[in-house]
């Protein structure tokens, strides 16, 4: 009986707590758009440059340009943290898969988080492995990535 008691209460919880969630969404102006922050999809697109880069040297000079300090990439195999460990990793996508090159789609923009869909294959089949990167942004500058793919 204490069982059921302490899982109604819970719910009881779960539900008044998303009550006064949805009573604050229902008096949002939902007209207000979200708009991108300035040079976004150059960022992106200078991000998916260092993954498409060959040259470890290179990528990790342009770091410091495109990613905070802080910068972290999750995806199924782990999460890197820093320039030294994301530049490993890409090293290794890159080992596994020569002559592959990253085809990034245009950046989403939503709420301080921005999506892009990817193709990843050799130039001649760009889209063999699809995917998706989550990202969020700190001061102009990439601050994580989560990596999804499409299976």
């Amino acid at each position: 009986m204490k069982k059921v008691f302490t899982q109604f209460l819970l719910l009881a919880a779960l539900l008044a707590g998303s009550h006064n969630v949805l009573a604050e969404n229902s008096t949002m102006n939902i007209t207000t758009a979200q708009i991108a922050p300035a040079g976004l999809q150059q960022l992106i697109d200078r991000h998916f440059a260092i993954w498409n880069n060959t040259d470890a040297v290179e990528r990790e000079k342009a770091f410091a340009a495109i990613y905070s300090s802080d910068f972290f990439v999750a995806d199924y195999d782990g999460l890197n943290a820093g320039a030294d460990r994301v530049n490993a990793a890409i090293g290794r996508v890159q080992s596994q898969h020569p002559g592959f090159i990253f085809t990034p789609a245009a950046v989403e923009w939503n709420h301080g988080i921005a999506r892009v869909t990817w193709g990843y294959g050799p130039k001649d089949n760009p889209y063999l492995v699809r995917g998706e990167d989550v990202f969020t942004v700190s001061e102009g500058k990439l601050s994580s990535a989560r990596v999804f793919l499409n299976k």
